[in-house]
């Protein structure tokens, strides 16, 4: 259950971690009360205790329970919501991905952003005529299970897999949807997506060496010449002397805007002994700033990314990097929240400059 395309990934594209989902407590108030009840239950020591207690625990499990033929239909038609909805999502219609939400319910999404449910998956559209069918992200979800809190909430687990545009190391992650019965009929109440676990291997900072020396945007449409009537991009990444980050900066340079005038980016890499992973911090000369968790995905490097932008709004997306070898790098961006407004995915090819290259510590 993603609450948009790019969310796609990981939600997908279109959970509680932290920042594709969703939250809903009232409806939920019943089954909490019956877990603390337990709890309550189990702990105590004294035998008198156990007998008062055990009774009601008793009674609001039975009471609670619908009949067999009851339960079955609830199944059958859940899933059936489930359905639509992966449907609507892959036919990009925003209206009916927004009817099966209720007009409360929320989304946090795997890097802990908070969404309205319906305000975040109403303006996803249809592609536009012509676009290819490879042009999106394909999304398939598998290993579901649905279980009754009560006889009008359940929740669904289950997993999911991305495959962002143009082939791109498959992502993976998990979900949970909490169905809420309202006015006859099933609606999402909350979702919430996870990241699934890092790639294998132990990554280092060693690992992103191939990314020190200069690199500048080109156009694939143009023959690999740089981008006509597009911002200007370059891109420099050198070791910092104790080789402990990675520095990168950036300058963007929209058309006919003066030199002096380009937005300048810093963004420091490295080993974050906290986390024990490699993590990145990213400043902007307008103002902006961001961070993301970086991991090795087959052949690709993810990062996810969170970003204040200069107005205050915030953002998430799915950076990934698939490096060829031999100087060229495809770095896709996959916005998986932009202050509540949908973003298309960014393609960009990186060239890097002959002679700028590094030979030491080459990294994978």
């Amino acid at each position: 259950m993603l609450s948009r395309p790019a969310v796609e990934m990981v939600k997908s594209c279109h959970g509680p971690p932290p920042a594709s989902s969703i939250d809903d407590a009232a409806s939920l108030a019943p089954p909490f009360a019956r877990c603390f009840m337990l709890t309550f239950m189990l702990s105590p020591t004294t035998p008198a205790v156990r007998l008062l207690v055990t009774p009601l625990v008793l009674l609001v499990g039975f009471t609670a329970l619908p009949a067999a033929a009851d339960l079955a239909a609830d199944q059958q038609a859940i899933r059936e919501s489930s359905r639509r909805y992966k449907e609507a999502l892959d036919r990009g219609d925003g209206k009916a991905l927004a009817a099966i939400w209720m007009a409360d319910g929320d989304i946090v999404d795997a890097v802990g952003n908070v969404l309205k449910g319906r305000d975040t998956v109403e303006v996803l559209e249809p592609p536009a005529a012509g676009t290819p069918a490879n042009a999106r992200p394909e999304f398939t979800i598998k290993d579901t299970g649905l279980r009754f809190l009560s006889p009008d909430v359940a929740i669904e687990d289950g997993a999911v897999e991305v495959v962002p545009a143009d082939g791109a190391a498959t992502l993976h992650g998990r979900f949970s949807a909490v169905w809420v019965r309202h006015e006859g009929s099933w609606k999402l109440g909350a979702l919430r997506e996870a990241q699934g676990e890092p790639a294998s291997g132990s990554e280092t900072l060693a690992d992103l060496a191939w990314m020190v020396g200069d690199w500048t945007v080109v156009d694939d449409a143009a023959g690999g010449k740089p981008a006509g009537g597009k911002p200007t991009i370059e891109m420099r990444v050198r070791w910092n002397p104790t080789r402990t980050f990675l520095l990168r900066d950036m300058t963007i340079t929209p058309p006919g805007v003066a030199a002096d005038a380009a937005i300048q980016i810093t963004q420091r890499i490295g080993w974050d002994p906290l986390s024990k992973g490699i993590r990145s911090w990213v400043f902007s000369s307008d103002g902006g700033h961001g961070e993301a968790d970086w991991t090795r995905d087959d052949g690709s490097w993810v990062a996810r990314t969170t970003a204040v932008l200069p107005d205050g709004s915030q953002t998430s997306s799915l950076n990934i990097y698939r490096y060829d070898g031999k100087g060229r790098c495809v770095w896709r961006s996959l916005p998986t929240h932009v202050g509540g407004e949908y973003a298309p995915q960014v393609n960009i090819t990186l060239v890097r400059k002959p002679g700028t290259e590094t030979t030491e510590g080459a990294g994978r």
